[in-house]
């Protein structure tokens, strides 16, 4: 520290007092820094309880709460979606049937946009996007639109842009200003994009929307852009027709008060009034469900002598849209009365509002009314009938619409052939159906029927057994490139296994799965449908397979495919497979928990191999978890297995159980009850458990908890009681004696050596005197 001292009195005496003093202070920092790093600063160890603590004090991660709140079906798509995977949360979208597609959350949809327009190759994956881009509406695109404009991602923002145009999204006058607020770091990117909007848009776009951009640009200190936007809206003179988009646009949006108010602008800058600016606020009136104020328009129009066809359907639209019909009509006498002539579309609202409430009768008036006027029918006409027929009953009407058609010389078309196909499988005219349907395939420019459609007709006539026309179909499809859809794909594979065809169906999954285009098609759901048609036809061996098959081939394996799969299982006598099935469920990711038909399956299998013990066992391991209460089945299983093995005590601890737990028992319960009873010669409890069950639980015995009884009866050498009960119940009316009750007392009276009751009883059963 000597020589220190000595060095620092040498440099004072050509320093300045005050870089000295720097100097010092530098020098002291440096011995400090050096001397610490010697220094060892023990830290303390967390302890393991410590640990868990700080773990359960974390906060939880923000999109669990988005898996809650979203449908299981939808899980997979939001989880690739949040991990950046955009392509494959595109294809989980394919396939999903088109009803759960239908129904996709905006929250989902919102991070499907958000990852495409994150993902580098966005640019690649918008064809896959375009065949789903009508499940991606404004809301979703306004969501991502707020997201990337938090984060100030230029990129994601202008793809966003992209998108909509691409999925043919209106874009909403917010949606614009998020994605423009998103651009504020960059100010080219920024003109770029406010110029594409201002081209876009030309004279469509409103002022206060043209404001809110000025606003964001000043915002980013980009004054450049906010010149050009400000010199836009200068030349923007009061023109009728732009007014009239901006009140329809503010209309679509819903937002009625800015619509009202462009309107009265129009009318303050002194314009001539004309129809179609009113008939756009009258539109966006009833858009906004504001009929009333549509009224009030409608009677200021009408004064002005400015009511057309447009205003008077509009009107009608309105009323029709509150399901007052009887309004509407009037309002079409009153446009008669104007001396104005209806429109197709005039009569197509009225159509479409008798076909919705049921009034097939004043459907087919206003038809003949049409035609009265000379406005032949059209293709929509024929959809609409075609929708009235919702039941069998209404299946002659089919007929009168292809004569209609023909008559009208339209021809054919995909939708309207695919509403014909749906009206005659809701009335079970499959004949008509396939007899238009290979007039079809006889034109020279055969119709392409849609997939979705071809997948009704096969699930139809695949319930009705034809499997010769089910085949057929799947032919003609396949030879037509018709493009092929997860659910038609199901529809085929349930066609063929429910009229014992499994080998067939397995075939046409794995035909799919050596397709590149069409492997993706495959679900837990079909492969599901093919597990079970092997466990119905009991191939124990193929359930074993097609499950080795799933596992190897990646598909997810849901409960019901575990419980079809413990079915099969049970059914087959492979109860040792058990144990390793429920390690799979275990092991899944993320494991898949067992339900109460998982149990109910288990402790059937064990009871039909006559291991009653295990199936107890299973129970009380059941009751210790708590996640899953049994329930009547599972119970009834039980009894089952105890009656099998004359287990009466175990059976009547059970049966306390089950009134303990609060489960209600039914008259299949006492039907394996009585058998159980009668089999231990404990006919009084059987009687007695019966009377005091349905007095206790407010049912009625069915013939067969009788039969039961009377079976017991006759097994306790009572045949007479037997018959008394039967004659008991006949008396009483309580339920009709079947075939199987009238065998069970004819083969006692018989083996009781009662030939005259034998007698008696054969002519009670063929109701001879």
């Amino acid at each position: 520290m000597a020589s220190i001292s000595q060095i620092m009195e040498n440099v004072s005496e050509v320093l300045s007092p005050l870089t000295s003093e720097l100097l010092m202070f530098a020098l002291a920092a440096l011995v400090y820094i050096l001397a610490s790093r010697s220094l060892t600063v023990p830290v303390k160890k967390k302890s393991g309880s410590e640990k868990d603590e700080r773990k359960a004090a974390r906060p939880r991660q923000p999109w669990k709460k988005e898996m809650e709140e979203t449908a299981e079906v939808y899980h997979d798509i939001l989880q690739l979606a949040k991990g950046g995977e955009a392509s494959r949360a595109l294809s989980a979208m394919k396939r999903l049937d088109s009803a759960t597609k239908m129904a996709l959350p905006s929250q989902v949809a919102t991070k499907v946009l958000l990852a495409l327009a994150k993902s580098p190759q966005c640019e690649s994956l918008k064809k896959d996007f375009l065949e789903l881009s009508v499940h991606f509406d404004l809301r979703s695109f306004e969501a991502a639109g707020t997201e990337a404009s938090r984060w100030r991602n230029v990129a994601c923002c202008r793809e966003l842009y992209h998108l909509a145009g691409l999925a043919s999204v209106h874009k909403s006058e917010k949606f614009l200003v998020l994605l423009v607020r998103g651009h504020s770091n960059d100010h080219k990117a920024m003109h770029s994009i406010v110029e594409d909007i201002l081209a876009e848009g030309a004279s469509n776009l409103s002022r206060p929307f043209l404001d809110s951009l000025v606003t964001q640009c000043f915002g980013a200190k980009n004054q450049d852009t906010a010149k050009i936007i400000q010199e836009h809206e200068n030349s923007m003179g009061m023109d009728t027709n732009r007014q009239a988009r901006i009140i329809s646009s503010f209309g679509k949006e819903g937002n009625l008060d800015a619509a009202v108010s462009a309107f009265q602008k129009w009318k303050d800058s002194g314009a001539a009034p004309t129809v179609v600016v009113y008939n756009c606020l009258l539109d966006a009136c009833i858009e906004c469900k504001a009929l009333p104020r549509a009224l009030k328009i409608f009677e200021e129009m009408k004064e002005q002598s400015l009511a057309d066809v447009v205003s008077y359907n509009t009107i009608m639209k309105g009323h029709l849209m509150s399901h007052d019909t009887g309004s509407a009509e009037q309002v079409f006498m009153q446009m008669h009365q104007a001396g104005l002539t209806a429109s197709r579309v005039t009569y197509h609202g009225l159509l479409n509002a008798m076909v919705s409430k049921g009034d097939r009768t004043g459907a087919w008036r206003i038809v003949t009314e049409m035609k009265s006027q000379g406005i032949g029918a059209s293709s929509i006409t024929c959809s609409i009938l075609l929708k009235s027929i919702t039941g069998r009953s209404q299946g002659a009407e089919l007929s009168t619409i292809l004569s209609l058609l023909e008559e009208s010389d339209i021809q054919m078309d995909e939708v309207l052939f695919g509403g014909f196909a749906d009206a005659c499988i809701r009335s079970g005219n499959l004949k008509i159906l396939w007899k238009q349907y290979q007039q079809l395939l006889k034109t020279g420019q055969p119709v392409q029927v849609s997939g979705p459609t071809y997948g009704n007709m096969i699930k139809a006539f695949g319930q009705v057994q034809d499997v010769q026309s089910v085949q057929q179909l799947w032919k003609h499809m396949c030879e037509q490139h018709v493009k092929l859809t997860a659910v038609t794909l199901g529809c085929m594979v349930e066609a063929l296994v429910s009229n014992n065809h499994v080998s067939e169906a397995w075939k046409i999954v794995n035909d799919a799965w050596s397709s590149e285009d069409q492997r993706e098609l495959l679900n837990t759901v079909i492969y599901s449908t093919i597990v079970k048609g092997f466990t119905m036809s009991r191939q124990h061996d193929q359930v074993i397979a097609v499950f080795k098959e799933m596992k190897e081939r990646g598909i997810a394996c849901n409960t019901v495919t575990y419980n079809t799969m413990l079915n099969g299982l049970a059914r087959c006598g492979m109860m040792h497979e058990v144990p390793e099935l429920l390690k799979g469920m275990r092991d899944s990711d993320p494991p898949v928990q067992p339900d109460i038909i998982t149990y109910s399956t288990i402790v059937k299998g064990y009871c039909i191999a006559g291991d009653v013990d295990r199936a107890f066992a299973l129970l009380d391991e059941m009751k210790k978890l708590g996640n899953v209460k049994p329930d009547e089945v599972l119970y009834n299983s039980l009894l089952d297995g105890c009656a099998k093995q004359s287990r009466v005590e175990e059976a009547l601890k059970l049966l306390e159980e089950m009134k303990q737990e609060g489960v209600v028992p039914s008259n299949y319960t006492l039907s394996i009850l009585c058998k159980l009873l009668g089999r231990g010669r404990h006919l009084e409890q059987a009687f007695e458990i019966v009377k005091t069950f349905t007095e206790e639980y407010g049912f009625k015995a069915n013939i067969q908890v009788y039969t039961c009884l009377m079976q017991a009866c006759i097994h306790n050498r009572q045949c007479q009681r037997a018959v008394s009960l039967h004659d008991q119940v006949v008396k009483d009316g309580v339920c009709v004696p079947d075939a199987k009750t009238y065998t069970v007392l004819l083969r006692g009276c018989l083996q009781a050596g009662l030939v005259d009751k034998a007698l008696a009883v054969t002519r009670c059963a063929y109701h001879l005197p």
